[in-house]
């Protein structure tokens, strides 16, 4: 999965996996947690669904901060 977003978000952005503890499984852009295994009832993203919808997020935000430094 972790390849997947890297490819979501193109070279210029860092995919980092940190190993958690207790199933703890959190994906974070700029320090904002945007997936967290324990408020989806405990289920890893769902690779047809929501897989895509973390891709499209991580692109829309990087696209902000990219708007952001270009000002």
């Amino acid at each position: 999965m972790a390849a997947e977003l890297f490819e979501a978000v193109g070279p210029d952005v860092s995919v980092t996996v940190t190993p958690g503890g207790g199933g703890v499984f959190k994906i974070a852009f700029d320090g904002e947690i945007v997936f967290d295994k324990a408020k989806n009832d405990g289920k890893f993203p769902d690779l047809n669904v929501n897989v895509k919808l973390l891709k499209k997020l991580l692109q829309d935000k990087v696209a902000s901060v990219a708007d952001v430094a270009a000002d």
